[in-house]
């Protein structure tokens, strides 16, 4: 079980983190992807009349991705400097529906059954607790509303499970876990949420994949860490070197990262607030 004290180093280091790189989130090719918000998008199924809650929102991409096909979104982070990000980036578009909130997503600020969709995209491996967050998530949903999330995930098997959360760690100390397909299933089930889709792929941020250079630019890694990635990439068994489609080329480094995104439904019927 999560502590306040741990989730509040958690929290802590995701302000550190993210407050500093803020802005390069808003140019990110991956987070920013079009076609994979838009595939996202219409996934969903969202209705011109439907709140949307995004969660962890970061520079905004995913909440303005939805703003054009719905009533209103707003576009919650726990840290201000990414709703600065995703308020200038929602005023270049245009775009007058969108608000933003602060705040954790273990607890969230919003009464229940306030959203048509709550939605949470490569974000909850920095969540100090996920099975509160989609708890949480679950229970601000109408019922039958949606709950879409978007995250990396980890392998099943333990030795490669362990080499994926090292090298995540090494680059961004402010990451928690890539959870297997397997604990996010029972983190929806045990919420109350009913899977209707389970879509896996890679997040990538061109037809050639992830330059790691650009990665650890982004995170700020410091050098002694990067250069330890750049070992680990380099060096990589036949089985992380399939998971992560490594690919050396020259200097440069492309790979790719497992991806899921499920679409789940509220059933009607209560569901309780996180503890």
């Amino acid at each position: 079980m999560t502590t306040k004290a741990s989730a509040d180093q958690v929290h802590e280091a995701v302000h550190a983190q993210f407050g500093a790189t803020a802005a390069a989130y808003s140019i990110s090719a991956g987070h920013g992807h079009p076609t994979a918000l838009n595939t996202l998008v219409g996934l969903a199924a969202p209705k011109s009349t439907d709140a949307v809650l995004d969660i962890a929102t970061g520079a905004g991409h995913t909440a303005l991705a939805f703003a054009p096909h719905v009533r209103q979104v707003v576009a919650y982070d726990l840290t201000q400097a990414m709703l600065v990000e995703t308020v200038k980036n929602a005023a270049q578009r245009g775009l007058t529906n969108v608000s933003t909130q602060q705040g954790p997503a273990e607890k969230l600020p919003f009464p229940d059954a306030a959203f048509d969709i709550v939605t949470v995209r490569l974000a909850s491996h920095h969540f100090a607790d996920n099975a509160a967050a989609v708890r949480e998530m679950a229970r601000v949903a109408k019922p039958g509303g949606k709950v879409v999330v978007v995250d990396n995930y980890g392998p099943e098997d333990e030795a490669l499970d362990s080499q994926l959360q090292h090298i995540e760690k090494l680059r961004d100390p402010s990451h928690v876990r890539s959870y297997r397909l397997s604990v996010w299933r029972a983190f929806l089930r045990n919420a109350g949420l009913t899977i209707q889709r389970e879509v896996t792929d890679h997040y990538t941020e061109s037809k050639r994949g992830m330059d790691l250079d650009d990665w650890v630019r982004r995170s700020r890694t410091p050098p002694d860490r990067v250069a330890e990635l750049r070992r680990l990439f380099t060096t990589a068994a036949p089985d992380l070197r399939e998971l992560l489609s490594i690919r050396l080329d020259g200097d440069a480094i492309w790979f790719r990262l497992p991806q899921v995104t499920f679409i789940a439904d509220r059933p009607d019927g209560s569901i309780s607030s996180s503890a």
